[in-house]
């Protein structure tokens, strides 16, 4: 497994240079880029995805500062979009992102639901895998906690509706944990055979009177008084140890990513605890050399 972070936090205040920058700092050699951190492209649904991005001198600037890259993603509501602008628009968007993957090197594209009804996202998806299988890049489809990506068992059955192999599932058992799914061992033993890409970041149920540091978040699914709030994987709920060494023994070598929700000003404190955190213990799966 590699260690990446993802440089959505960071993309409404600092240039792709600078955090690359930061990341560095850290010894961080992987990002996951957002359509915000690559230049060009402006306007709202400029945005969100790639066609009009200088792809090309930002994959130079990557080749120059030695950063590769793990994972393209797609702006959260661009699929959405499909429900009036047809599923055609939807396939475009992710072969834009499969084409930007592609150039910069990177294995997977991520995207969400954000509320498309599942049948049509399989009706944009289909094509889009087939032709992200053409470059080598994998497609998956993050669980939100809101929509029907956030039962585990919603997301398998996505998966399988769409049956290609360059389609799978990230898995981010914070967003299952906060779609009131057990994140682990349930969730990821139903999305198990679909993992292709890994998101980790802590989450824990707010409460401003013990933890008044922690990051507020949305609301609980099915519970709207009780909201998510955002901390260091250590003193999240998820249980990281024991996801990591599952995806270890389970034989997954992809990426796993770090995100932390907090401000922007909080978010080198938080890369500090998280990849010391995630790093130690990865470097506790590596096997021992005879």
């Amino acid at each position: 497994m590699r260690l990446a972070v993802s440089g959505q936090l960071l993309s409404r205040t600092h240039s792709l240079s600078e955090i690359i920058d930061v990341l560095q700092s850290f010894a961080v050699d992987a990002i996951e880029l957002w359509p915000r951190n690559v230049p060009g492209g402006e306007g709202e649904e400029e945005e969100q995805r790639y066609e009009r991005k200088d792809v090309a001198g930002t994959a130079r600037l990557l080749a120059e500062r030695g950063m590769s890259v793990a994972c393209v993603t797609l702006g959260f509501d661009i699929l959405a979009r499909c429900a009036q602008a047809g599923t055609r628009y939807g396939a475009e968007a992710l072969m834009g992102a499969v084409d930007a993957a592609a150039a910069f090197g990177a294995p997977i594209v991520n995207c969400y639901l954000a509320g498309l009804a599942p049948a049509l996202f399989v009706e944009a998806m289909r094509p889009a895998a087939e032709y992200a299988g053409r470059s080598a890049v994998t497609i998956v489809l993050e669980n939100e906690a809101h929509d029907d990506s956030g039962p585990a068992a919603s997301v398998r059955a996505i998966v399988e509706a769409v049956g290609s192999p360059h389609f799978g599932t990230q898995y981010d058992p914070c967003n299952y944990y906060h779609a009131n799914e057990e994140p682990y061992p349930a969730a990821y033993e139903t999305v198990k055979p679909y993992i292709r890409y890994v998101h980790l970041k802590g989450g824990c149920h707010y409460d401003p009177v013990s933890r008044p540091h922690d990051a507020k978040g949305g609301t609980m699914r099915g519970s709207p008084d009780r909201f998510i709030g955002y901390t260091s994987i250590a003193d999240g709920v998820v249980n990281a140890d024991g996801v990591l060494r599952r995806l270890a023994h389970d034989g997954y070598d992809g990426f796993v990513t770090l995100e932390p929700h907090v401000p922007p000003q909080r978010a080198e404190e938080l890369y500090a605890l998280d990849i010391r955190y995630v790093r130690e213990r990865l470097r506790a799966l590596q096997p021992v050399e005879a």
